[in-house]
């Protein structure tokens, strides 16, 4: 049984002002109760992903949609050291 995902990401991009490019052409399905886990260098657009996610930043084009808008209201994230 195949069901929508939780959070669909298609075609996200994100360029500072500055014209540094964070994220580029970014498409992730995260399903309901999944855990998933962002890993990368320092300033390969982790955070940015996940300020875009919690509408905390803007992206510079593409569409996240959202299967359950109450969820969308319940995004929280910690930076950890």
């Amino acid at each position: 049984m195949n069901q929508k995902p939780a959070i669909s990401l298609t075609h996200v991009n994100k360029t500072f002002d500055n014209g540094t490019v964070a994220i580029k052409d970014l498409n992730l399905n995260i399903n309901k109760s999944e855990f998933i886990s962002l890993v990368g260098p320092s300033g390969c657009g982790k955070s940015t992903l996940l300020r875009i996610i919690a509408g905390l930043s803007t992206m510079s084009s593409g569409n996240i949609e959202w299967s359950d808008r109450a969820h969308q209201k319940e995004i929280a994230f910690v930076f950890q050291e």
